[in-house]
């Protein structure tokens, strides 16, 4: 049977296993769907044993194995290229190719949220990505971002300055703010007690600020209690990942398709 799966380190019973198994058993697609979780120490040696497995078809990528994928996969997606992440993967013929769909979850997302001044908060495998497609399609936006990492040296536009995490974040006059950090996730006890802002930081926030925060496990995390008790427009990252899912779900379902075609009968179906 063919399977599909999840990597990642830690998983903590991701929310992409339920959304896979759903849309399998709709489609009354004979494909399993299961979590796989890779020691970083090893990645490389399992990602290959598990691609080239003779039954697989397809797999979502999380931390912390977004931008270290991408080594290992054809790209012909010019966003995802852009991206220089991936979180998704599938297997075309004797090739992997890669794709970034939480890119299309987060501009979705976002796309009729005021972006004149964004700060993005945390630059790794999600926060790169989503930084770098909203500084793509948001030209005349303002970008403030904190991280631990310099600048890109493909950064040339004066419209994107980068801070280190350290340095205090200042949300006067900034329309929107994403935390792409895993601060506030359940991924383990400390980050889930921990929060990017606190409550003199927001404090001097405008009341038209967006917060939105890419954690969608807990829905409402430390962050999100303290903008809904400032009264702060809050998003979690359960659209984005619902949207996500569902383009990577349609590249599964349109491959899928084209191998029926070819082969009159789809060794897929039940």
């Amino acid at each position: 049977m063919k399977f599909c799966t999840i990597i990642g380190y830690p998983l903590s019973n991701p929310r992409s296993v339920k959304l896979w198994r759903n849309f399998f058993a709709k489609k009354k697609l004979k494909i399993k769907m299961d979590p796989y979780e890779i020691n970083p120490i090893n990645f490389k040696k399992k990602f290959f044993e598990l691609v080239y497995n003779e039954n697989f078809l397809a797999s979502a990528v999380t931390m912390p194995f977004k931008k270290k994928v991408i080594n290992f996969v054809t790209i012909k997606d010019k966003l995802t290229k852009y991206s220089k992440a991936v979180n998704f993967v599938i297997k075309k013929g004797k090739s992997i190719y890669g794709y970034n769909t939480d890119i299309y979850g987060a501009l979705e997302t976002l796309k009729k949220i005021k972006k004149k001044k964004i700060i993005i908060y945390g630059f790794g495998g999600a926060g790169e990505p989503i930084a770098r497609t909203l500084i793509k399609k948001n030209s005349n936006s303002k970008f403030f971002i904190y991280s631990k990492k310099k600048k890109p040296r493909d950064f040339k536009s004066n419209k994107v300055r980068f801070f280190q995490n350290k340095k205090k974040i200042d949300l006067f006059d900034i329309d929107l703010f994403i935390n792409c950090s895993p601060l506030g996730s359940n991924l383990n006890s400390s980050y889930l007690q921990k929060n990017p802002l606190n409550s003199s930081i927001i404090k001097k926030a405008k009341k038209s600020l967006v917060i939105f925060d890419i954690v969608y496990k807990p829905k409402l995390t430390k962050l999100g209690i303290l903008a809904k008790k400032n009264k702060i427009k809050y998003i979690n990252g359960i659209m984005m990942n619902s949207i996500q899912a569902e383009y990577a779900l349609k590249i599964i379902g349109k491959f899928i398709k084209i191998n029926a075609k070819k082969n009159k009968k789809s060794i897929y179906s039940r």
